[in-house]
């Protein structure tokens, strides 16, 4: 694979700019030790990670080939579809809904302005929180409206 998986976009994402110890990232994740610490040495030998005393921080100079593969838009569809099916699995404390709604254009529109208004508490909320709440502990959101025809030629065309 050439992007990344979920597991290791939350180590990368929990380190970000700064420098965590091992167990720091395993707070920050929550991951069990064995998953952490494989995972940290795969992304290390992929040359995206560098351990430096004890801790572990982005490497300086990741490649613009390498920046390009990881954030490419199959790499976060990737992530997405995977996020989302661990997501339709959950067990406990799931909260998931999909429905197929008929909608004239007055409510699309009241709907799309609830949207627009959600994305916007949504980034809120995270600035206020982002320094503070572990990786482990955030929420995955997800939202999206389609046309039913498009959506079912998109199937048929693969």
């Amino acid at each position: 694979m050439k992007g990344l998986s979920s597991i290791e976009r939350i180590i990368l994402e929990s380190i970000g700019t700064k420098s965590l110890t091992y167990k720091e990232v395993l707070n920050q994740t929550g991951l069990q030790e064995n998953v952490c610490f494989n995972v940290l040495q795969a992304l290390i030998i992929r040359g995206l990670l560098k351990s430096e005393g004890g801790h572990f921080k982005l490497t300086d100079s990741i490649s613009p080939l390498m920046l390009e593969e990881i954030n490419s838009s199959d790499a976060k569809k990737f992530e997405c579809f995977e996020l989302l099916e661990a997501l339709i699995e959950q067990k406990i404390n799931k909260v998931f809904r999909f429905q197929k709604i008929a909608m004239d254009s007055k409510d699309e529109k009241i709907f799309l302005a609830m949207l627009s208004n959600l994305e916007t508490f949504l980034i809120d909320a995270h600035r206020k929180a982002e320094k503070v709440t572990p990786m482990k502990e955030r929420k995955v959101i997800f939202w999206g409206v389609g046309e039913m025809q498009i959506l079912l030629n998109q199937l048929i065309r693969g």
